[in-house]
């Protein structure tokens, strides 16, 4: 069965919880094993806590959209941002240090996800996240 997920909210942090709870639902209504569902989770909070902190500079009234594709076998998150280009080469995870605080984010998104592609687009950036999964509940 493919089905989407489609959701546009503001940069405002309190709407990442927002977030994670309907891409938990979505996914969990698909039987999705709830390792996947964790993990994935955790990675798409630290990609959309990332565009609201460092692309727009933690302004919580810029649009973000949140798209899932999923087909029983993978998952696809498209995140949509609308600020100034980033620069995809300085969008690679840093090595772990147990001494630094924070900046983890990349790491955790490269871990969980199989496929991360970032790209400029017209007015703003989009960050292409695929992961095939280990199975369902049912």
């Amino acid at each position: 069965m493919k089905d989407w997920f489609v959701a546009v909210f503001s940069s405002n942090p309190l709407n990442t919880r927002m977030a994670r709870n309907m891409v938990k639902s979505f996914l969990t209504q698909r039987g999705v094993v709830e390792e996947d569902v964790w993990d994935m989770e955790i990675a798409i909070n630290e990609a959309l806590t990332n565009v609201i902190r460092h692309t727009y500079n933690n302004d919580q009234t810029k649009p973000i959209k949140l798209s899932i594709f999923y087909d029983g076998e993978k998952v696809e998150v498209f995140i949509r941002d609308y600020g100034d280009h980033v620069d995809p080469k300085l969008l690679q995870p840093k090595p772990l240090d147990p001494e630094r605080e924070g900046g983890f984010g990349l790491y955790i998104i490269h871990r969980v996800f199989d496929s991360v592609e970032f790209s400029n687009v017209c007015r703003g950036n989009l960050l292409v996240l695929k992961k095939r999964l280990r199975g369902r509940v049912c």
